[in-house]
């Protein structure tokens, strides 16, 4: 049987929750609810929760950048005038 718990934030912290909990199809009582079982399950604080994680550091893009490093060390390295023609050129 669920019981009803209370946590206080600031109001527009507690909005802006909401929002991100939404954003990823929860509501702010599932995100809690989630939290908390697997606090019990690892004993600890288990895992980060994130929206639209920044791209960068997709794994293709951590790949690509250590592969151009290592061509660059290897004197093999492109240089481009446009950003956009990396993308054009990269497979």
């Amino acid at each position: 049987m669920a019981n009803h718990t209370t946590i206080r934030l600031e109001a527009d912290k507690k909005e802006e929750f909401a929002k991100l909990c939404e954003s990823m199809g929860l509501s702010v009582s599932g995100a809690i609810n989630i939290f908390v079982t697997k606090v019990l399950q690892v004993r600890r604080i288990p895992f980060d929760i994130s929206a639209d994680a920044d791209p960068f550091y997709a794994d293709v893009n951590q790949r690509f950048l250590l592969e151009s490093i290592a061509q660059l060390e290897r004197g093999e390295g492109k240089t481009f005038d446009d950003v956009s023609k990396i993308f054009t050129e990269r497979t």
